[in-house]
């Protein structure tokens, strides 16, 4: 198994982000935790509850979107340092056409419900940046209604229970 460079620390717990390839040669991921390996968030949150904790929510956040896409792509920590960005590369897209669109082939992103992660009532909500597009996510992960054995964002299913995962809604 291949580590990569992601490696987060809880209390006494490291988490190390492991990549590695399939059958078919497509990244897969997991997180190690000492000796055990977890390709799925809803197990690692049960084994290991500070991830369910408000003041963990950012490093959760991190590991789940881990398991999905690897590290390329970046939760959205601070709001308004996202909001202040995304704005200004709109504008600048809108005065200069020259510029590679980034935001303005869509319709213009309600930055303003962009939040830190967090948790609320076994709910993890968080939003993160898509690296090749550049473009904001949200998603929604219920636990423990995700089930014990799916991964976090499917690719062969439409919808896992208790897992919202879409690009931010428009104004």
């Amino acid at each position: 198994m291949q580590q990569t460079q992601s490696q987060w620390k809880i209390a006494d717990s490291l988490f190390i982000g492991c990549e590695q390839a399939d059958d078919r040669g497509k990244p897969s991921f997991s997180i190690l935790v000492g000796d055990k390996v977890y390709s799925h968030g809803a197990q690692l949150l049960q084994d290991y509850p500070c991830l369910r904790q408000a003041e963990t929510a950012e490093i959760t956040a991190k590991i789940l979107l881990f398991l999905h896409r690897g590290e390329h792509d970046s939760v959205i920590i601070d709001a308004d340092a996202f909001q202040k960005s995304y704005q200004s590369r709109l504008l600048q897209e809108q005065l200069d056409e020259t510029l590679a669109p980034l935001y303005r082939q869509h319709p213009e992103f309600d930055v303003e419900r962009v939040h830190q992660p967090q948790w609320q009532n076994n709910r993890l909500s968080f939003f993160f940046v898509e690296h090749n597009t550049g473009l904001p996510y949200f998603v929604s992960y219920d636990y423990p209604a995700a089930g014990m054995g799916q991964s976090l964002f499917p690719s062969d299913q439409e919808h896992e229970p208790g897992l919202e995962c879409r690009l931010l809604a428009s104004l």
